[in-house]
């Protein structure tokens, strides 16, 4: 299959060309890829977006100012088709403040008539013969530079939406369900955007805390309330400062010294030195004296 370079957008003269071009479509296929799975501040890295059989990548970090875009998602001349857009919608809407009008959802169509598997992987797979590489899914986006494959990667998001729309148009129109499409895609465009709220009594909701003794989720909420607060500081997914499972595990056996503490299963090396290990250390004991000294008095 000989498709067209994909373009790479990384300067305002080349952004402003592409505005231009796309202004001139009535149709464009949008998608966007963000470091949700590294980042604990989620943010859009890279926007994806094809027209009239062209590919192009739009590099935020490097063009800088992008609000010419916004004035493209808002066209309601101008049909928007994403293939799972809420996550789309609500990024675009958080990052830039940007307006999406005139949607066309591709998950939501094969929804409703009736495909079985609503990934993109598969329904490319069965109307285009195309076999997407999952390898890229949940790389670190907000990574620079871009490698070529994750570009050709990042390409086929948006490369097929426009025929693949095109079809799920003539089944859903045969099918009579063209209009409550429609409605449905409306709906996506009024969607709110769910602010990240956390809560400190949700440590209770890892597997295995209540099994905890008074002590324990004592411990347990310290320890979360410390992971909260190094993921905002390191501005990394929680996970990837402590999982929950070695949340509990440190709960559970509450070491006392170094080398108790490394010999923790999933503890990351970040804290295998004893500079990194005592705060943690010293928030086991002080909660553990806490019910010391409650039986004392």
């Amino acid at each position: 299959m000989k498709l067209n370079a994909v373009a790479v957008i990384e300067n305002q003269h080349d952004f402003s060309k592409l505005i231009g071009n796309l202004g001139k479509t009535s149709h464009i296929a949008v998608d966007t890829e963000s470091n949700s799975y590294y980042a604990y501040f989620n943010r859009i890295c890279l926007i994806q977006v094809s027209a009239d059989e062209r590919d192009y990548i739009i590099d935020p970090f490097s063009v800088g100012n992008i609000e010419a875009l916004g004035d493209i998602l808002s066209d309601p001349g101008i049909e928007k088709i994403f293939h799972a857009a809420p996550n789309d919608i609500a990024g675009l809407k958080r990052d830039f403040k940007f307006k999406v009008n005139n949607v066309f959802d591709t998950s939501i169509a094969a929804k409703m008539l009736g495909y079985k598997q609503l990934g993109l992987a598969p329904i490319l797979l069965e109307h285009f013969g195309i076999s997407l590489d999952k390898k890229w899914q949940r790389y670190d986006w907000g990574r620079r530079p871009l490698r070529d494959e994750q570009i050709e990667y990042a390409r086929f998001d948006t490369h097929f939406l426009i025929p693949l729309r095109h079809r799920l148009v003539a089944e859903l129109e045969e099918k009579e369900l063209l209009n409550t499409a429609r409605e449905a895609f409306e709906k996506l465009c009024l969607q709110e955007i769910s602010e990240k709220h956390f809560r400190p009594g949700d440590f209770l909701h890892i597997y295995g805390a209540q099994s905890l003794d008074a002590t324990g989720k004592r411990v347990l909420k310290a320890l979360y309330l410390y992971r909260e607060k190094e993921a905002r500081r390191r501005d990394r997914a929680p996970f990837r400062i402590l999982t929950n499972e070695t949340l509990l595990r440190l709960a559970l056996q509450r070491p006392k010294s170094i080398h108790d503490f490394t010999k923790i299963k999933g503890i990351p090396r970040t804290y295998t030195s004893s500079r990194a290990a005592m705060p943690l250390l010293e928030l086991i004991r002080k909660n553990e004296e806490q019910e010391e000294d409650a039986v004392v008095n």
